[in-house]
C-alpha cells in the first residue's frame, strides 16, 4: 500500500485526446472573437455620432422652441 513507487500518472491534456481539444477550443476562440470584429467593423462602427461639442450641446439646449401651429 505505498504510493510512492506509483509511476506518476500522466495529464489527460497531454494525452492525443487533450490535445485535440485544445487546438479545437482554442479555434472556436479565434473564430468568435473573428466574427465579433467583424461585426464591429461592419455594422457597430459605420453608425453617425452625435456632434458633442460643447457649442453644439449648446446651441441644442438654448435653441428656441417652434411650436407647430394646430390650424392646419
Amino acid at each position: 500500500m505505498n504510493d510512492s513507487h506509483r509511476p506518476e500518472e500522466a495529464s489527460w491534456f497531454r494525452s492525443r485526446g487533450g490535445r485535440r481539444f485544445g487546438f479545437e477550443f482554442g479555434a472556436i476562440v479565434v473564430l468568435k472573437l473573428a466574427a465579433l470584429v467583424l461585426i464591429w467593423f461592419f455594422c457597430i462602427r459605420p453608425l453617425p455620432r452625435a456632434d458633442t461639442h460643447p457649442a453644439a450641446i449648446a446651441d441644442h439646449l438654448l435653441a428656441p422652441v417652434h411650436e407647430a401651429p394646430d390650424d392646419r
